[in-house]
């Protein structure tokens, strides 16, 4: 499987968000890595896309209780 990767624009993301941001994240079928960016507030998350949709991993963000950008 090819994996792809989305950049995900979030609001505001600080430090102490990202423990909670990567367990979300984690909990998506297909995701195999997630970094995050805080200077440029963004998360960069590696997938299988056949498994994944960006859509499912913006809703986790959501869920979380972060606004995407």
């Amino acid at each position: 499987m090819k994996s792809r990767t989305a950049i995900i624009s979030i609001k505001d993301l600080k430090a102490e968000a990202l423990p909670a941001l990567k367990q979300a994240l984690s909990a998506v079928a297909g995701v195999q890595s997630i970094d995050f960016n805080l200077e440029r507030s963004v998360a960069v998350v590696e997938f299988e896309g056949e498994h994944t949709i960006v859509d499912d991993l913006m809703r986790a963000v959501l869920k979380a209780g972060h606004q995407l950008i």
